[in-house]
């Protein structure tokens, strides 16, 4: 019985321990400047042409901790916003969205079948698009902000 006992302390506080480290779910909000879209890719990627910008997409899900943090030191606070407003397009997606997205190869997916279609298995994820219709960059993951614009080819 003792043994029993035992066992069970330590899954529960094994258990207790991994609860304290998870991230947990946080709020947040898309910045105003994110374009408005209807989301058909081309035409987004042709307006952001018009304008000498590229078109990033930055995917997400709703109450992603790492979403949040990416968000708050990019797109919203700090030096890198000013840059990449400057440089790009932003639209977001939804990764479990339902959305209709015509994508590039003129097929329309709901947001979350374009996610997988392309491969986004982690968020937040960033692609950069164009000048050609094609994904020239691949983001995954939180990134801390001077890696992020280094990877985005907007270090100094």
């Amino acid at each position: 019985m003792r043994f029993w006992s035992l066992v069970f302390c330590i899954v529960f506080s094994a258990n207790a321990v991994a609860r304290n480290i998870e991230p947990k779910p946080l709020h947040y909000e898309l910045p105003g400047w994110f374009k408005q879209t209807f989301l058909e890719i081309p035409l987004d990627i042709q307006d952001a042409q018009t304008r000498g910008k590229k078109l990033l997409i930055f995917f997400h899900l709703d109450d992603c901790p790492y979403c949040a943090y990416l968000l708050k030191e990019n797109f919203t606070e700090g030096p890198n916003r000013e840059r990449i407003e400057a440089k790009f397009d932003v639209i977001a997606i939804n990764v479990r969205g339902d959305l209709p997205v015509n994508w590039i190869d003129g097929t329309v997916y709901s947001e979350k079948q374009l996610a997988r279609k392309l491969g986004v298995f982690a968020t937040p994820a960033v692609l950069v698009m164009g000048p050609k219709p094609e994904v020239n960059k691949k983001i995954m993951g939180y990134k801390k902000p001077s890696e992020f614009l280094d990877l985005l080819g907007l270090a100094n």
